[in-house]
C-alpha cells in the first residue's frame, strides 16, 4: 500500500518530470545544456569484432526481419540488441497482440512474410490464438525461442546485451559503428546500416534531421497479472486519487496458454520523452509505482475472495514515440485515411490512426476509409544518410500516420523492407536511396511478403 512517505517520494518524482519540461523543449530544439564538469578521454585503439555487408542495430521483432531477410538475400549480417532477448515490445515489453492481416472488409490477405511465419510457428505449439477481425493473441516468451532460432537459422551474427554507443563517420557514410558489452568497447564495420533502435539513434548521430513533437504518446509500462477482479477498470477509477494514479485510460488482453492471466496495459507515464536518458530512468520506476498502485487497489478492494498475483513485469517500458526522422517522403494522415496508394509501397496496414492523448492517456481513433493504406519505401530512406536505411517507429510520418502505422505488424513489414533494401545497396556498393523500389518490391515478393 502507498504510505504518506513514499507518495510524498513518488510525488517528487513526478514533479521532477515536469521541471523537466524546459529541457525536452531544448532537446526538441537541439539546444543541448553545457555538462558542469568534463573529463578527457585518452585515444585508444577499438578492435573490429566483425565486417560484413549489412549492419542491424536493434533486436525489436522489426529489427530481427530485417537481419533474416538481409541474410536470406546473400549478405553477411551483424543483430546488435541492448536486452537479453530480442522482440523488443513483444517480448521485453510484454505487448502480446499482433493485429490482422486482412483487409477491412476482411476478404483479403494483405500482411504476410515473416509475421505470418511466425504466427504459424507459434501455432504448432498453441502458443498463439486467433481472435479474427481484431488480430492474434501471442504467447511472447515462446515468440522470444522462436526468434532465436529465426536469427540462428539464417547465420546471422547476433549481440545481446550490446549497446550501441556512437558511429565512425567519413564522408558522410558511416563506416563504422561502435558498441559495449561485456568484452568492451568494439566496434563493427559494414557496407550498410539499419537503424531499427526505435529512437533512430544512429540516424542522430549520423546528422539525420529529426524532430521531437510536442505532446508525445505517452509510454505504458505493461505487467502480466493473474486474479484480478472482473471489475477492476471500474475500482481503478473509483480509488485512483488514493493510490497517487491520474485519469488515465487502458486496456488488456488474455495471455494463450494461461487462464486467468492478464497482460495489463492500464497506465501511462506522462510527460515523458523516452529518448532522454534520465526521463526514461524515472518513467520506468514511475511505471513500475502505477502498476504496485492498481495491485494495491486489487488487493483492497477487490472483494474477500480476490487473490491478485504479479506474475511478471516488462523489463523495459513500452515507448510509443520519440524522434520522427526526415526521409525523402513523409506519410501523412491524409495518406492512411483515404488508403492511398504508392508505387513504391513496401508495407500494407489497416491498423486505425489511434493517438493516445498526452495529458488523459484517451485514444482517438481514426478509421481509414477504405480497404487498406500502405507505406512507401521512401518514408524509410534519405538522400542525406547513403548507408543508413530507417526502421520502426523512427520513419518519416505526420503524427496521425504514426499512430497508425507504429503497431508492430505494420513495423514488422518495414522491417522486412529494410532488410532487402540495405542487402541490395551493399551489393552494387549504391547509397540505399538510389536503390529502385520495383528491386525491393521484387525481392520481397520472393520471400513471401504481400506486395501490393
Amino acid at each position: 500500500m502507498v504510505t504518506r512517505r513514499n507518495f510524498l517520494e513518488y510525488g517528487a518524482l513526478a514533479a521532477g518530470g515536469s521541471l523537466m519540461a524546459q529541457e525536452r523543449r531544448e532537446a526538441a530544439a537541439g539546444v543541448v545544456a553545457p555538462p558542469t564538469a568534463m573529463i578527457e578521454e585518452r585515444p585508444r585503439t577499438t578492435p573490429v569484432v566483425q565486417t560484413c555487408d549489412v549492419c542491424v542495430l536493434g533486436g525489436s521483432c522489426t529489427g530481427v526481419f530485417a537481419a533474416v531477410r538481409a541474410a536470406q538475400m546473400g549478405a553477411t549480417v551483424a543483430l546488435v540488441e541492448k536486452q537479453n532477448a530480442f522482440g523488443g515490445v513483444a517480448t521485453s515489453g510484454l505487448v502480446n497482440v499482433w493485429h490482422k492481416l486482412h483487409d477491412n472488409p476482411g476478404k483479403t490477405q494483405v500482411i504476410g512474410g515473416l509475421t505470418r511465419e511466425m504466427i504459424e510457428r507459434l501455432r504448432l505449439i498453441d502458443a498463439v490464438v486467433d481472435k479474427g477481425r481484431v488480430g492474434f493473441l501471442l504467447n511472447t516468451e515462446e515468440l522470444k525461442i522462436e526468434l532465436d532460432r529465426l536469427v540462428v537459422e539464417n547465420k546471422i551474427t547476433p549481440y545481446l546485451h550490446t549497446f550501441y554507443t556512437s558511429a565512425q563517420m567519413e564522408e558522410g557514410m558511416v563506416k563504422a559503428v561502435f558498441i559495449e558489452n561485456k568484452n568492451g568497447r568494439q566496434a563493427i564495420r559494414a557496407a550498410v546500416f539499419v537503424d531499427a533502435t526505435g529512437d533512430g539513434d544512429l540516424a542522430k548521430d549520423a546528422g539525420l534531421p529529426f524532430q521531437i513533437r510536442q505532446g508525445l504518446q505517452p509510454p505504458t509500462t505493461c505487467a502480466d497479472i493473474s486474479g484480478l477482479p472482473p471489475d477492476f477498470f471500474t475500482l481503478i477509477n473509483r480509488h485512483r486519487e488514493e493510490f497517487g494514479l491520474a485519469p488515465d485510460h487502458g486496456w488488456g488482453e488474455k495471455i494463450p496458454g494461461s487462464p486467468g492471466v492478464t497482460m495489463c496495459a492500464f497506465t501511462h507515464v506522462f510527460g515523458t520523452v523516452a529518448s532522454d536518458a534520465a526521463q526514461l530512468t524515472a518513467a520506468e520506476i514511475e511505471g513500475r509505482r502505477q502498476i504496485r498502485a492498481y495491485m494495491d487497489i486489487a488487493r483492497k478492494y477487490g472483494g474477500k475472495d480476490n487473490k491478485p498475483c504479479l506474475l511478471d513485469l516488462s523489463s523495459c517500458i513500452g515507448i510509443r514515440e520519440t524522434r520522427s526522422f526526415q526521409a525523402n517522403y513523409a506519410l501523412t494522415e491524409a495518406d492512411v485515411l483515404t488508403c492511398r496508394r504508392f508505387p513504391d509501397a513496401i508495407a500494407n496496414g489497416t491498423y486505425p490512426v489511434d493517438v493516445h492523448d498526452p495529458k488523459t492517456g484517451a485514444f482517438k481513433f481514426k478509421a481509414p476509409k477504405g480497404d487498406f493504406y500502405q507505406i512507401p519505401l521512401s518514408a524509410m530512406v534519405s538522400d542525406k544518410a547513403r548507408n543508413i536505411v530507417l526502421s520502426g517507429r523512427m520513419i518519416a510520418t505526420d503524427r496521425g500516420a504514426f499512430g497508425a502505422v507504429r503497431v508492430m505488424v505494420n513495423l514488422n513489414q518495414v522491417g522486412e523492407a529494410a532488410g532487402v533494401t540495405a542487402a541490395l545497396a551493399a551489393a552494387a556498393r549504391k547509397p540505399v536511396a538510389e536503390i529502385g523500389a520495383e528491386a525491393v518490391r521484387k525481392r520481397l515478393s520472393g520471400l513471401g511478403a504481400i506486395v501490393i
